[in-house]
């Protein structure tokens, strides 16, 4: 009784800390520096972790699936495609190598595993779509392929250790260790417009309701169409089908130009992923992680690492520059949300709106990705 109590009283806690941890961003070093998606991690790990009360795990899943369900539209309605494709050749080839890189080290770490862990081949997706688009693809490819809550919240918990490590890597000697053996940066992305600037800070102030409340209705659309597509296609709401037709019906509103110049989608479906760190963050149970998830923990390290070590290795024969190098591996780790800090961390602020706009790129394609090679192993 007291677990469903605590349960419930964290629901309406979710739905405002994110707003609030926002507002202070700016008074915040602490924020700024560790981003509000770590706070909001750190402080679901927290409330997840007080002795004696547990949260409920279906209901904290149930809350973190709908904000993948409405965060994955949101997040695609503002990019363009094609003007990425027209101008980012080198930051779109840097990218493809970290994807190549997560792509074959996935696939080694299921033939290392797979003998000790019965959902190798479903991890090697999520880890896939975690390493070329987000948590969101994560979460999305483990729920359509049935993976148990509890592998997810370990994964996640792996992903935060880390990706965390790498990240500190990145903020303070990833630049001048890449100068050694990359060139410096010389291409001015500032034309780049993948997603208008003002809306990653729109909510803050609370302006243009109207517009927020139009791009989170066009999201509740597209996936009750997609529900649709699943129910006459199979027969039932199947979960790939829904995950790939929201991804694929987000992408193709993205071309209309009025939807993608709506203002305020992209911070709407970050508001949607601080809502989901809370949620997850509170699934990582301590206890469960230190008994059971030494194999999980040696499949994510081994992927994060060794997809790093293979894309940097990759950009050196292929002599990508420094700065695209770093802003094209955080995309693929990291996805939109770590863009401007890790810009601001390497001083070079031209570089994230290719960023986000490669990160974008990982969100369309990650859950493809994850889908296709876990069955192509199973």
């Amino acid at each position: 009784m007291l677990d469903k109590l605590f349960t419930f009283l964290l629901i309406p806690l979710f739905l405002v800390l994110p707003v609030l941890i926002v507002r202070l961003e700016k008074r915040s070093r602490l924020i700024r520096w560790l981003s509000p998606i770590i706070i909001c991690y750190l402080i679901g790990i927290l409330l997840g972790n007080i002795p004696g009360i547990s949260v409920l795990s279906e209901v904290m899943e149930g809350l973190s699936m709908l904000s993948v369900v409405l965060a994955i539209p949101l997040l695609l309605f503002s990019s363009n495609f094609f003007l990425m494709l027209k101008q980012a050749r080198p930051a779109l080839l840097s990218f493809f190598l970290g994807i190549i890189g997560v792509l074959v080290c996935s696939t080694l770490a299921y033939l290392l595993f797979r003998d000790q862990l019965n959902e190798a081949d479903a991890v090697a997706g999520m880890m896939i779509g975690v390493y070329t688009g987000g948590t969101f693809n994560m979460s999305a490819i483990g729920v359509a392929l049935g993976v148990d809550g509890e592998v997810f919240a370990i994964l996640n918990s792996a992903d935060i250790v880390f990706s965390g490590i790498y990240f500190f890597f990145l903020l303070t000697i990833g630049k001048r260790i890449l100068s050694l053996v990359l060139p410096s940066y010389k291409i001015n992305w500032r034309k780049q417009n993948a997603v208008d600037q003002e809306d990653q800070s729109a909510w803050r102030d609370g302006k243009a309701t109207h517009h927020v409340i139009a791009g989170l209705l066009l999201s509740l659309l597209i996936t009750l169409v997609a529900l649709g597509i699943s129910f006459l296609i199979t027969g039932e709401i199947t979960e790939p089908v829904v995950i790939l037709g929201i991804t694929t019906l987000g992408i193709a509103a993205s071309f209309h130009l009025k939807i993608r110049h709506l203002p305020h989608t992209f911070s709407s479906a970050n508001y949607f992923l601080l809502v989901f760190a809370l949620a997850v963050g509170s699934l990582a149970n301590f206890a469960e992680l230190l008994a059971s998830s030494s194999i999980l923990f040696c499949f994510c390290g081994f992927v994060v690492f060794g997809s790093v070590l293979l894309h940097y290795l990759l950009a050196i024969l292929f002599r990508i520059d420094r700065d695209t190098l770093i802003i094209s591996s955080t995309a693929a780790i990291f996805g939109p949300p770590f863009i401007g800090p890790v810009a601001h961390g390497i001083g070079n602020k031209d570089i994230i709106a290719m960023g986000i706009t490669l990160g974008l790129i990982g969100y369309a394609i990650g859950n493809y990705l994850g889908l296709g090679l876990s069955y192509l192993l199973n």
